[in-house]
């Protein structure tokens, strides 16, 4: 098997796992292994297929608590983000590719492992405006968590 292969499936592996325990940052973990040996053009597409297929697979397990108002916020920022990361990846150096996702690593994971007690998210804003940027329409005298409290319940 040819070692390229071997790395795709290492970091994806990898990726899998992290994604599994925790719901999200397959790209975070797959690009900490595959920065080293791959081009940035050809690392953005296997983030976002491996990212799908993760959230794709998670998705059928709690299709049951879909809500079509919270997902539309995220769909739209996919829609959004993703001509914008590809316009990017045209202009990319990789090098400077490589030292962002490890200076990234190097300073969100040891902060993360040293804090004593990270924020929870118990319920969303009390107002109109605050149900409408979690994406849930609402009354103001009826509050109901919001979509980033209810994944913060998902994930504690």
């Amino acid at each position: 098997m040819d070692s390229l292969v071997l790395i795709v499936i290492l970091g994806a592996a990898l990726a899998g796992f992290v994604q599994g325990l925790s719901g999200s940052n397959f790209g975070l973990v797959a690009m900490a292994v595959w920065a080293w040996w791959l081009d940035p053009a050809l690392i953005a597409p296997l983030v976002v297929c491996g990212s799908l297929v993760g959230q794709l697979l998670a998705g059928g397990a709690l299709r049951s608590s879909f809500n079509l108002h919270q997902l539309l916020p995220m769909v739209g920022g996919g829609l959004l983000g993703v001509p914008l990361g590809v316009f990017l990846l045209q202009r990319l150096d990789p090098t400077l590719f490589r030292l962002a996702v490890g200076g990234l690593l190097v300073l969100w994971c040891p902060l993360m492992l040293m804090a004593r007690e990270l924020p929870r998210i118990e319920r969303g804003g009390r107002g109109r405006c605050a149900r409408r940027r979690d994406g849930r329409p609402g009354r103001p005298d009826r509050p109901r968590p919001g979509a980033v409290g209810n994944a913060a319940a998902l994930g504690a």
